[in-house]
Parts: structure tokens; C-alpha cells; sequence
């Protein structure tokens, strides 16, 4: 998003600012101080690559908003500061989506993708087709609109053809830009697609506290990210860490006079685009192959690596590349005909019930936690289960020495 000059120019005008914390930074400084602070966004909550302390970047938060509270009139809609929502959210209404979000058709194995792959070379006429892979991220599917290059709203998938308006919580996902500049490619309104996120550390975080307060743990990472979504309190939408990737465009109205350019005839083309218009894609995780033998050994071998990602996947996506190819192949009610989704093997293993121990959250809540012999799951060694509470015991007559499938 950013170039190597961009870069080093922000970074001085970071430097200069935080120097003139001590006295009043002035109004007339307001673009470059919201520029300074959209761009440490991206460095914290893209790359993941701080160039300054958080106590920093908070100073200079707090001077936008000393600018901002005193000059009404300077406030501007993409401001870093409107992530900020004021009181609780009374519902959230129900809106239509501009596309109707579908579903994917589903694959289990090789046979299935070879399969997709001669019905898509029937359907285009073409011997070996290109396909753009990504991986299938596992959280909660979102749909956000942007117009005139700033957001304007964000909602859930719902029932696929509408579904809940949750804008004020979508503001407070730091990945998501509040504006992008869409208009330099010729757009004034574009539907994109996404998936929200809990990354593992943070999920692992949330529900140490859940169980603190004698609450039960969620079963995933999908849960806990779809859950948040309708959370009515916006800060604490804010306190979860969610994360958003977004990685298709449904829909979009060009300004007049424009065309769209060459690059966008294409899947990776548009994974680029939101890429350099500082959103998550999967750019870096994608690949463009020919033929699907190439896409099987792509797939095979991004399974194997899946437990090193920060997140969850639960497999891969297979898109046909060129667009005007995905209009001619067309859709049923269900599923683009066009796209796939190669599911991973379910990750489970078997072990023995050792123990049951009780734990008593702040709350005074009891929650009843298996110790079981520790086995490896998905990169992780699990020693301890959630048995959520009595019933659940009783229910599944479970007794110590039982072998138990996790």
C-alpha cells in the first residue's frame, strides 16, 4: 500500500509530530497527523511490523482528538478516531445484500477436483484452465459496501441473500479501512467479501477469561468471531482483536466515463487491487496455476502447513481466474460454478479420561474440566477438555479410564 518512499516520508513526519507533543500540535496539521496515524495502523495491524510504541501512537491519538473536539468542522468520516462508537447499538436491521452471498460446492479429495475441472473445461471449452487457490478461511462471512472511497456499510451473511447491518462493530476491526481509494481505479461503488477473524492466540486468550469468570469456553475460533459481530457494546467488539481478510468482489458501479482496467479481468487481479488499497487479502497465500493437477499438489501441500498460519483454515479455495470466464460458467441457486472449496481432513484424535477437575470462576460459577493423556491435535498438545457442565457429564455417562475422541 505503501511505497519505500511513502514510507520513510510518513516516518519523518511521525518523528516531527511526537516531537511536538510536548507543546500543541496545530490544526493546520490535522491531514498530516490522520495520515501519520492510518499509516502505523497499517504497519500494527497488516504487517504486523510496529516502527513505533504503543504509548506513541496513543499520544498522538489523543492529540487528534484534542484537534478534532475543538474544531467540530474538521472532522472527517474516515477519521481514525470514528472507529470510536459512543453507547450500545439498539439492534441491527436487516438489509439486502446488493449479490446474493451463495454458497460453495464442496470437495473431499482429488477425484472431486479433477471432477470440477472437466465440467469446468466443458462449460469454457478450454483444454487447462487457469485457477487462482486460496486458503478457506474458518470465521464469520461479512459483506462490506464502499462508496464514493469511504465505507459505508458492513453486514453479515445471514440467510445469504440478506442479512444483519453490523457497520458500527465492522468500524472497530482495525483491518478494515474506513476509506480506500476505489476511485483511482475507476470505481464509485464496489461490494466486496470477507471472512472475520479470531486469530489462535487471541482466541486461546478469550477463553481463559471466559472460564475466569466461571463462564463456558467456545468450541472455536468461528464462534467467537461470529458471535462478536452482534455484540451490542461496540468497545467490547473493540477489546476481542477480530481480524478481517477479504477475497472477492460481488458487484461494483464504475464512475462515469471509466472503464475498468486490464488488470481487474482477472481474480488475482482484484486479490492485488484490495491488497494495495490496504486491505487483508490473501495475496500472499494465493497462487495462480494451470491445470488441475497443479491445483491438487498446491492443495496437498498447504494442508500440511496449515498449523504454522496464525489462524484457522479448514481448506483451500479453487476460483477460476479469468472473470469473463466465471460470467460464461454461471451459477446455480447454491453455488458458483466456477469455484470450489477443497475441505481439509477433520483433525480429531483419540485418548483416555484420566481425571475431572472442577474449576470455580470469579463469578462462583463451577465448570467440570477432563484431564485426559495428552495427545496431539492440529499442532497443538491437548491435556485438558471443557465438560462445559454436570449434565454434560451425566448425558455422555462419562467414567474415568473411558476412551474418548476429541
Amino acid at each position: 500500500m505503501y511505497t519505500k518512499e511513502e514510507a520513510i516520508k510518513l516516518q519523518k513526519a511521525t518523528d516531527q509530530l511526537i516531537k511536538e507533543l510536548d507543546k500543541t500540535i496545530p490544526k493546520n496539521k490535522i491531514d498530516l497527523l490522520r495520515g501519520a496515524l492510518r499509516f502505523h495502523e497499517y504497519r500494527y495491524y497488516m504487517l504486523n511490523d510496529p516502527l513505533i510504541s504503543d504509548f506513541e501512537y496513543d499520544q498522538l491519538f489523543k492529540a487528534l482528538e484534542t484537534i478534532e473536539n475543538e474544531n467540530p468542522s474538521l472532522i472527517s468520516v474516515d477519521s481514525p478516531t470514528q472507529r470510536v462508537a459512543k453507547g450500545l447499538t439498539k439492534d441491527f436491521p436487516t438489509v439486502q445484500h446488493l449479490v446474493p452471498m451463495l454458497s460453495l460446492d464442496n470437495s473431499y479429495d482429488s477425484g472431486d477436483l479433477v471432477s470440477f475441472d472437466r465440467r469446468a473445461r466443458e462449460l469454457t471449452g478450454i483444454d487447462k484452465i487457469e485457477y487462482c487457490v486460496e486458503p478457506k478461511f474458518d470465521g464469520a462471512s461479512i459483506s462490506l459496501i464502499y462508496e464514493d472511497d469511504f465505507l459505508a456499510r458492513g453486514a453479515t451473511r445471514g440467510d445469504g441473500v440478506q442479512g444483519d447491518e453490523v457497520t458500527i462493530n465492522i468500524r472497530q476491526i482495525r483491518s478494515i479501512p474506513l476509506s480506500a481509494r476505489f476511485s483511482k481505479y475507476g470505481i464509485q461503488q464496489i461490494e466486496i467479501r470477507g471472512e472475520i477473524l479470531i486469530n489462535k492466540n487471541n482466541f486461546k486468550k478469550f477463553n481463559e477469561q471466559l472460564m475466569e469468570q466461571g463462564m463456558a469456553p467456545l468450541a472455536n475460533p468461528r464462534n467467537a468471531a461470529s458471535g462478536t459481530l452482534r455484540i451490542k457494546d461496540p468497545t467490547e467488539v473493540k477489546k476481542r482483536s477480530l481480524e478481517a481478510f477479504v477475497y472477492s468482489m460481488s458487484d461494483y458501479t464504475l464512475l462515469r466515463g471509466k472503464k475498468l482496467s486490464k488488470e481487474l479481468g482477472t481474480h488475482s487481479g482484484w486479490l492485488e487491487m484490495l491488497w494495495e488499497l490496504g486491505f487483508r487479502s490473501p495475496q500472499k497465500e494465493k497462487k495462480v496455476l494451470k491445470g488441475i493437477d497443479a491445483v491438487i499438489l498446491y492443495c496437498n501441500e498447504f494442508e500440511l502447513r496449515r498449523d504454522d498460519l496464525p489462524y484457522e483454515i479448514d481448506g483451500m479455495v479453487i476460483k477460476v481466474n479469468d472473470i469473463e470466464l466465471q460470467d460464461k460458467m454461471g451459477m446455480t441457486t447454491h453455488h458458483p460454478r466456477w469455484a470450489i472449496a477443497f475441505k481439509f481432513k477433520a483433525r480429531q484424535a483419540t485418548s483416555k479420561l484420566l481425571n475431572v477437575e472442577f474449576q470455580v470462576g470469579r463469578t462462583g460459577s463451577i465448570t467440570p474440566v477432563a484431564k485426559i493423556q495428552p495427545v496431539p491435535i492440529g499442532g497443538v498438545t491437548v491435556g485438558s477438555i471443557s465438560l462445559f457442565n454436570e449434565d454434560v457429564i451425566r448425558d455422555k455417562d462419562l467414567l474415568i479410564g473411558d476412551s474418548v475422541l476429541v
